[in-house]
């Protein structure tokens, strides 16, 4: 019985730690100051809409400054439109510090960093860089760099 109960209460730990879907950051765009990733596991569209996340991280920092600002974009692959939503900052600690959504209109996408995200998700693209499991662990392999 006791063991029962004990492994009971493992099972229910773990089922709590584990994230409620997986997480796979890539490197897309970088510049002087900003690093680009996008989660490659959310590329996928559903009905023709791939919603994802991007994160904007600072191209140079200390290992233990997990600052950063993720951005939800979703795309519409039969137009070829885009849209931002959530945007999310998080601290030198890595805690959430704001959360605000910018609603913004359905806008076309040629260039830049929404186009490469289009291309990633509506033309089943790729960046050909290493994948992180989360941002922590990408700042904490020296940016990427």
């Amino acid at each position: 019985m006791i063991r029962t109960i004990g492994m009971a209460a493992i099972l229910a730990t773990a089922a709590i730690a584990s994230p409620s879907a997986a997480e796979s950051w890539a490197v897309f765009s970088r510049s002087d100051a900003t690093v680009y990733l996008v989660d490659l596991d959310a590329l996928t569209p559903v009905d023709g809409v791939a919603t994802t996340r991007m994160a904007r991280v600072a191209a140079r920092g200390e290992a233990t400054n997990l600052s950063h600002e993720t951005e939800e974009v979703m795309v519409r692959c039969s137009d070829g439109q885009s849209r931002s939503g959530a945007t999310v900052t998080y601290g030198a600690d890595g805690a959430e510090t704001d959360r605000y959504s910018e609603d913004t209109p359905w806008e076309s996408t040629s260039g830049g960093i929404y186009g490469a995200i289009k291309h990633y998700a509506c033309e089943d693209m790729r960046p050909q860089t290493a994948a992180f499991p989360t941002i922590q662990a990408f700042i904490a392999g020296r940016r990427g760099q």
